[in-house]
């Protein structure tokens, strides 16, 4: 089982998102016996055991547009056949559960080969190509958006902190 990655105040720990995992398992119709915590960070990611599918668990209620953007991002992309994660078909989605967003992802199982940086170019090149649909409009990318927040929830003794 993977380890926590931040300390937060929120409450958002491991035993809070498998709760919130097996709930959504349950509304969603799948069998959550055997999940496995990958990650907990921005989000929890469970593997399930019962299925080839990825559970995501977000931290609160503040994530809710950003998951539905990426619902729609997902599914935009699936409709022009782009090569990206995809949603688990037939289920709402996101999901509320007690006050957490969460989805439902097609497990990406690695291959044996790894794609080369001319392949990934091509595909980055791909889709910035691409046209965003009407009415599906994106965040313009901070990657220093949460850095204050990702600080001071992290566990780094006060002094070590300041400097960062």
């Amino acid at each position: 089982m993977a380890v926590d990655a931040a300390r937060t105040d929120e409450g958002f720990t491991s035993a809070r998102a498998t709760w919130v995992m097996r709930a959504a398992c349950q509304a969603a119709g799948l069998d959550d016996r055997g999940a496995e915590l990958i990650r907990l960070g921005e989000n929890a990611l469970f593997r399930l055991a019962s299925a080839p599918v990825v559970v995501r668990v977000a931290r609160g209620e503040a994530w809710l547009p950003k998951a539905r953007t990426e619902v729609s991002v997902s599914r935009w992309l699936e409709g022009e056949g782009f090569p990206a994660a995809r949603l688990v078909e037939d289920l709402e989605q996101p999901l509320s559960i007690d006050g957490h967003p969460v989805t439902f992802w097609h497990l990406i199982v690695e291959g044996e080969r790894k794609a080369s940086y001319g392949e990934l170019g091509g595909i980055l090149r791909d889709l910035h190509a691409m046209t965003l649909p009407a009415g599906l409009e994106l965040p313009r990318f901070d990657p220093f958006d949460k850095q204050e927040l990702r600080i001071n929830q992290a566990a780094i003794p006060e002094d070590g902190a300041s400097p960062l």
